[in-house]
């Protein structure tokens, strides 16, 4: 499959995941979380294979803002062009349920294709460029 030619419609290329730190390199983040997300990654690059591009973390956690009632919230990139954000979050459900309930920590997802993470502006996307962990 070819990707969308965002030439013409006003979206801007030139984010890349290099830009962002990975979870190794930010020392605030509670070993709890980091071992969720760790636990998580794992059961989505056996559920995904090769679709799966990236995960980052965004949000209070990432922000290091998170209080007792905060989610854990994760952007899913997936390689293709075409994603169904309602499709991958229902499908995804029973993985957040087994990981709620071992962690007490909700996760909250995001699919996104992996080209319009890197080509969309929006200021949820501005925000987790900014602000986002790669885990």
């Amino acid at each position: 499959m070819v990707a969308p030619d965002y030439q013409h419609t006003g979206l801007t290329p030139g984010f890349k995941l290099d830009n962002l730190p990975t979870i190794e390199e930010v020392d605030f983040l509670n070993p709890k979380i980091k071992q969720l997300l760790g636990e998580f990654k794992q059961l989505l690059k056996k559920f995904y294979g090769q679709r799966l591009a990236n995960l980052v973390l965004f949000g209070s956690f990432a922000r290091h803002e998170e209080t007792k009632d905060s989610d854990v919230d994760v952007l899913i990139v997936l390689n293709g062009i075409d994603v169904s954000t309602g499709d991958e979050i229902w499908r995804l459900g029973d993985a957040e349920i087994e990981l709620l309930l071992k962690y007490g920590e909700l996760i909250s997802v995001l699919p996104i294709s992996i080209y319009d993470f890197l080509y969309r502006d929006s200021p949820l996307l501005r925000n987790i460029r900014q602000d986002g962990i790669v885990i």
